[in-house]
């Protein structure tokens, strides 16, 4: 098929109980090969565990559609508000903190 379509309802979101907020990883949903695309909607003041990916060699985009966040780089910070994007590489450990509203994102991924 030369198309896939999903809605974020196909999926689970993948978060823990104790974190307000959802993230629903649609790559299965949408049949991607190499590709990761996944939805995070965070509630105010919310953050996501620190992580990196040099075990699966994926960098990322992240993109805020709605909201603004800080990504936290260990020893610096960026901010990050409604319509813009951050590439970031595999070996690079982060984690997202939204800021005091609700924020939603799209987070791409694929290996190097």
């Amino acid at each position: 098929m030369p198309h896939t379509k999903a809605h974020v309802s196909d999926a689970e979101s993948v978060l823990p109980d104790d974190v307000k907020g959802e993230m629903w990883m649609l790559r299965d949903d949408l049949d991607t090969e190499t590709l990761g695309f996944t939805v995070l909607a965070l509630e105010a003041g919310e953050e996501t565990m620190s992580h990196a990916h040099v075990d699966d060699d994926q960098e990322e985009i992240y993109y805020v559609a709605t909201g603004g966040v800080d990504v936290d780089f260990g020893d610096h910070t960026v901010s990050l508000d409604e319509d813009e994007a951050l590439r970031i590489s595999p070996e690079e450990e982060r984690q997202i903190r939204n800021r005091d509203q609700f924020s939603k994102l799209v987070l791409v991924s694929a290996p190097v």
